[in-house]
């Protein structure tokens, strides 16, 4: 009797094993299949992002021909010109109050009046339906087309960065680029 005791008590134990062993494969199997999940969801996804920055040619430039900024009111006017050889769509214009900073931060976007539309975070010269780039080089817009009412805790304003932008067509999309490489800076000065 003690022998079939010590028999039931063994294949209980084996049947134990068998299932820790079962929970052990089943935790294998659902790391594996939430592994090759991943894979196929980042491949996926990857056909989404585009593989280069979308980059404007070498020629694209703008300047500012000339400003008007009054302290006391935060008021600026400026005049913007096509200064490259290609076309531009709009531009992107940021402005620093601190000196001691190298990176223009504070967006003046939100506070444009102007002729342009606004879109992307960005002034565009027409409106997307009138033309895509619209300002061929050599083109100026004047300062009555380009007014900025900055709110007055911002201070006074030391300085704007104008960043061009443009429409490119890649893989046979039509799509808003930034123009880094063509970043005009301007010291402004009370007037």
């Amino acid at each position: 009797m003690s022998y079939q005791v010590n028999r039931r008590n063994r294949d209980r134990g084996e049947s134990r094993n068998k299932r820790g062993v079962s929970v052990i494969i089943g935790y294998i199997l659902l790391v594996a299949i939430v592994v090759a999940i991943s894979v196929g969801v980042y491949t996926w996804m990857k056909s989404y992002v585009p593989q280069d920055a979308l980059q404007c040619p070498d020629g694209v430039s703008v300047s500012i021909p000339d400003y008007t900024y009054d302290c006391a009111t935060n008021q600026l006017n400026l005049s913007i010109q096509n200064s490259g050889t290609f076309s531009i769509a709009g531009y992107f214009i940021k402005a620093t109050n601190n000196s001691g900073l190298t990176l223009a931060t504070i967006d003046l976007t939100p506070y444009y009046h102007g002729t342009g539309s606004l879109a992307n975070n960005a002034i565009l010269f027409s409106s997307y339906l009138s033309g895509l780039n619209s300002k061929d080089p050599g083109a100026k817009v004047p300062q009555e087309g380009n007014t900025f009412s900055i709110p007055s805790y911002y201070g006074k304003i030391l300085r704007i960065e104008i960043t061009p932008a443009r429409y490119v067509t890649y893989n046979n999309k039509i799509r808003f680029a930034t123009c880094g490489n063509a970043i005009v800076s301007e010291r402004l000065s009370c007037s």
